[in-house]
């Protein structure tokens, strides 16, 4: 059975994160980038926790992937929905604005300020 893999738009990333439902929020950004800002929540693609977690999940939650804007067309974001859904993941999205979008939107963004 293949899936698709859906697209979110701001207002439907901000209604899923609120939704009593399991999910997985991926930042595919550079380390760096991460590190100066975030989706609240959202976890770094290379950490090397990330995978191990994602194999242990029950394969019916929501892995939700971002970039810094325009993660349908952008390669990295492509490479990670693609691992996630080789491990089994039934619901895999993409949030297409990306963290430009989110924060326009006057949503919260989180920064890091230790290094892991």
């Amino acid at each position: 059975m293949e899936f698709k893999v859906q697209k979110l738009t701001t207002n439907q990333l901000k209604d899923r994160l609120n939704r009593d439902r399991p999910y997985m929020l991926v930042d595919v950004r550079e380390r760096e980038a991460f590190m100066k800002g975030h989706i609240p929540g959202a976890s770094y693609m290379f950490d090397g926790e990330v995978l191990p977690m994602v194999k242990k999940m029950d394969k019916g939650t929501d892995i939700i992937v971002y970039g810094p804007e325009n993660c349908s067309i952008n390669t990295i974001c492509s490479d990670a929905v693609e691992k996630f859904m080789s491990l089994g993941s039934k619901y895999v999205y993409t949030y297409e604005d990306g963290l430009k979008g989110w924060a326009d939107s006057g949503n919260r963004v989180d920064r890091s300020d230790h290094n892991n």
